[in-house]
């Protein structure tokens, strides 16, 4: 009997070079002889504002046909424990599986699970009881601690009508992982020139740098993200390092997807606040930050200096401007709250004026009021007249009501880019194994 499978994990990562998307690959390459895929591999981005997540935020998943889950789980819980014994996990992480037999992307629970991993706080009790709720429905199997939490909101992700995104990851050879990757930045520039408007934060115009390299000692050597899933392929040419293997993934990032909501700012959530400036302070090293009121209160608002564009935009904004922003919570004391600006909106300026005295009809310099009612003086050249009045000048802005975004190598992994056109699934696509994965040298 063939059975649906789908199987998600997170939180492998090591301080010693381990990578969830790299272990997902690993698993691959164990079963893809016996399974058939019905989808591509997921990369779901979770919540950002999270600060125990793992490098990038991510959980992963794989969806396929094949008659014996328990072999495929075992399979699953032996791998992970092979991995991660080498390596062991950073701080209190500890790595999740989940796997269910049938369509969880399908179930209501695990849908809204998973939404809830993108703009607010879980607790991996949440995931359990969950998981253990839906055990009675459908065959459900997990293994492992925190990492649950990602793995539980991977089987909900990424169903039918949802937005998505591709990522192309080449991993490296593990004798380089300690080593400068070898990435060519003007063969990116001249493969993302050459494509049409379908990649996405593969290159930085501004800092005329590529955008696809992580830092640290990690399997990854570098990720390529588009809509054009057929021409990523073409970013291989960029890399001056022979890879161990790539995968190609389907992805929530950049998609924005259910990231912010309008709801309290508590610690840790992705909010969209609406809101009056009450001031604006620039900080010696060039961040800003404003108090902005709204209509839970006054919150500090930050805006990074190496957001560039927003950034700037901060830095003119004035007391009465009505803006919109979303951002992550993030709680510095106990009694400061900030919401850190991932993007903003200027819904009206406050436009303010100066009145100035008249200037003299003789000689065409600045009058002086004599006092009230007693009119003005021409200190220049004597003049005096009472027929002339204080003149009201509207004060220049420079900001203009818009939508003001990071430099595109400062996006967040789930961000929107301003004008990219996403995809929406409508059917599964038919997946083969030569399609997204490559083997340079046998993982």
């Amino acid at each position: 009997m063939n059975n649906i499978i789908s199987i998600s994990f997170d939180d492998i990562d090591s301080q010693y070079g381990g990578c969830t998307t790299h272990f997902t690959g690993i698993f691959f390459n164990e079963i893809k002889n016996k399974v058939k895929l019905i989808d591509y591999p997921l990369l779901i981005r979770l919540n950002p504002g999270i600060p125990w997540k793992t490098r990038g935020n991510a959980s992963t998943a794989l969806r396929f046909i094949y008659d014996d889950p328990k072999e495929i789980f075992e399979i699953a819980k032996n791998l992970v424990d092979e991995y991660t014994n080498p390596r062991p996990p950073l701080p209190n992480k500890k790595p999740g599986i989940v796997m269910i037999q049938g369509k969880p992307w399908e179930n209501e629970k695990f849908k809204t699970f998973y939404k809830k991993t993108l703009s607010d706080f879980v607790l991996l009790d949440d995931a359990i009881k969950l998981l253990n709720d839906e055990s009675n429905k459908e065959n459900v199997f997990y293994y492992g601690g925190k990492g649950l939490i990602g793995a539980t909101a991977a089987q909900g992700a990424l169903g039918l009508y949802e937005p998505y995104t591709y990522e192309l990851i080449f991993y490296r050879l593990p004798e380089n992982w300690d080593k400068e990757r070898c990435v060519d930045d003007n063969t990116v520039l001249k493969v993302d020139k050459s494509l049409p408007s379908c990649t996405i934060n593969n290159y930085d115009y501004i800092k005329e740098k590529s955008s696809v390299k992580p830092n640290g000692p990690d399997p990854i050597l570098a990720g390529f993200r588009g809509t054009c899933e057929k021409l990523l392929w073409n970013y291989e040419k960029s890399l001056c390092e022979k890879p161990h293997f790539s995968l190609l993934y389907r992805s929530n990032q950049h998609t924005s997807f259910e990231l912010f909501k309008d709801f309290y700012p508590y610690p840790y959530r992705n909010v969209e606040i609406e809101g009056t400036v009450l001031n604006t302070k620039i900080l010696p090293k060039g961040h800003v930050i404003i108090t902005l009121r709204t209509k839970y209160g006054d919150f500090d608002i930050s805006f990074y200096k190496d957001t560039g564009p927003l950034n700037k935009a901060a830095k003119l904004l004035e007391k009465g401007d009505v803006i919109k922003v979303q951002g992550s919570v993030r709680p510095y004391s106990f009694n400061n709250t900030t919401i850190s600006a991932y993007s903003m909106e200027v819904i009206s300026i406050n436009y303010t004026s100066i009145k100035l005295s008249p200037r003299c009809v003789v000689c065409g310099s600045r009058m002086k009021s004599l006092g009230k009612g007693k009119g003005f003086r021409c200190e220049k050249c004597g003049f005096e007249t009472k027929n002339v009045e204080k003149i009201e000048i509207i004060k220049d802005r420079k900001l203009l009501p818009g939508i003001y975004l990071p430099e595109t190598g400062e996006l967040m992994h789930l961000q929107k880019e301003k004008y990219v056109r996403l995809p929406i699934l409508t059917n599964f696509p038919n997946v083969d194994e030569h399609d997204i994965l490559k083997i340079y040298n046998n993982p």
